[in-house]
């Protein structure tokens, strides 16, 4: 496995609580001594954290489960990050770093506005850390775990593809409804000859999604990301969208929309940034790619929709 690839962020499974619960219950006893809610979230994150709507997150490097950070839900808006831990043996790569950054993306895309940390200033790379990562000082209140001294919070930045995201979703939801009320007869209905058909425009629309997926995934690898092109008449020829049946093909249309949609706010402002040259057109951001999709795909909704009709 090489250097890029090594290091993973894992979601949470059951089968890892036993990281989650050894690697914190080190670190707590090092410096401080285990407290009974420290005990009770360790040993039952499940009850403690996940079902109440929080999320646990790990590091691995090769298959060495390398760290762990967790955040609770405190309200509709607001998540505390806890129980952040890394092994002793990769100290030194920044996974802390990697870890703080990872959830308050996952606490971001849960639609949360807000993150809080509770610490011990005796803990300074640990606080410097959260200082870099956007923490700011907060008034402490009482209670709470008995080894902290410090509360520290953050604005959370929502994902910046979450408004083309809502926006694809809405716009595929309403033009289903509308192409659903197509018969099939109508949907094969071809204007002139070398003219597409309805089936035909969504079946370019279905290759469209394909193409474009592996583009929003491939684009993220690198910062310069070579793409091959499509020839869009050869692809609808080969499918043979005329001989489909038209509600298969709106249901497909709408759940690959769905699967993009649901991957524009896992893109990183970082990422968006990311240059991809498409076949032999001129370079472009990833983010440009993502935009322009929903451009396309309403370019040809139009030629099924020419005018604002009443269904």
């Amino acid at each position: 496995m090489n250097a890029a690839n090594d290091i993973r962020v894992l979601s949470w499974h059951p089968s890892l609580q036993p990281h989650f619960e050894q690697l914190n219950k080190h670190w707590i006893r090092k410096y401080f001594s285990l407290e009974q809610v420290d005990i009770d979230v360790l040993e039952h994150p499940q009850e403690h954290i996940i079902d109440h709507g929080g999320d646990i997150i790990f590091v691995a490097v090769g298959a060495q489960v390398a760290g762990t950070v967790a955040y609770k839900r405190l309200d509709d808006e607001t998540v505390e990050m806890t129980k952040m831990a890394v092994d002793e043996a990769f100290q030194g790569r920044k996974l802390g770093w990697l870890l703080g950054t990872a959830i308050q993306q996952r606490a971001a895309e849960a639609g949360f506005t807000k993150m809080v940390l509770y610490s011990s200033r005796s803990l300074t790379p640990a606080i410097t850390m959260y200082h870099k990562l956007g923490f700011e000082e907060s008034e402490l209140e009482k209670g709470g775990y008995e080894r902290c001294d410090i509360k520290m919070g953050i604005d959370l930045q929502p994902p910046p593809l979450l408004p083309l995201a809502r926006e694809l979703q809405a716009t595929v939801e309403q033009a289903a409804e509308k192409l659903m009320l197509f018969s099939d007869e109508e949907a094969a209905f071809k204007p002139a000859p070398g003219k597409w058909s309805h089936k035909e425009i969504l079946g370019h629309l279905i290759d469209s999604a394909v193409n474009n997926y592996a583009r929003f995934v491939r684009g993220q690898q690198a910062d310069y990301t070579e793409l091959p092109s499509y020839d869009q008449d050869f692809w609808v020829d080969a499918r043979q969208y005329q001989r489909e049946d038209w509600q298969t093909l709106v249901y497909l249309w709408k759940r690959m929309n769905g699967h993009i949609a649901a991957i524009f706010p896992l893109i990183s402002s970082a990422a968006l940034e990311h240059i991809c040259v498409i076949g032999q057109h001129a370079p472009v951001t990833l983010r440009f790619v993502a935009e322009d999709y929903l451009v396309h795909l309403r370019h040809h909704l139009f030629q099924i929709f020419p005018v604002q009709a009443n269904y």
